[in-house]
């Protein structure tokens, strides 16, 4: 596993990443990718290698830096030797679902069920600080931030959606 921080670095990896996703994953990267520059993110990229199915896995994640440094959303981008389409999932941290409830609970059903998917929190990671701790359509939910909020293979309608959720969560934990 080995890890790029350096901004510059990062951006060059970037760069090289994102050309070989698929047109709409290339959109919506793109766009989420100028917001973080806009709103000034953190990124960071952590890079998994698998040597026995030539498999490396590209996360790439986004933080907001202020109040306090957390993750607002991730990209994992997974490039199979000889496979010429990578796969392109978005995780997204959505702690301050109350906040912006309304906005969730007009989301169709498919996406409300990405969001709620996951496992019940168990506190199973000794760094876990964060619960997604919410109610959405009357039902609470404790649900575990390593698990869940993982979007792929959505629309372009879909993955607007998503990016307004992000951007949602983002103004919440900015106006902390």
């Amino acid at each position: 596993m080995a890890t790029i921080n350096k901004r510059e670095d990062v951006l060059k990896k970037i760069e090289e990443l994102y050309p070989l996703l698929s047109s709409d994953d290339i959109n919506i990267a793109n766009k989420l990718h100028k917001l973080a520059l806009e709103w000034d993110l953190k990124i960071g990229i952590t890079i998994r290698s698998n040597v026995k199915n030539t498999k490396t896995q590209y996360d790439i994640q986004y933080s907001i830096k202020k109040p306090a440094v957390r993750m607002l959303f991730l990209f994992k981008i997974c490039v199979t030797e000889g496979n010429a389409n990578p796969t392109f999932q978005a995780k997204l941290k959505l702690l301050s679902i109350d906040i912006y409830r309304p906005i969730v609970e007009a989301c169709p059903d498919n996406i409300k069920s990405l969001i709620t998917h996951g496992k019940e929190c168990d506190v199973c990671n000794a760094s876990c600080t964060k619960q997604m701790i919410f109610t959405l359509d009357g039902v609470p939910y404790n649900m575990c931030t390593f698990g869940g909020g993982i979007f792929e293979n959505l629309s372009s309608d879909e993955w607007n959606l998503m990016q307004n959720l992000i951007f949602e969560e983002y103004k919440a934990h900015t106006a902390v």
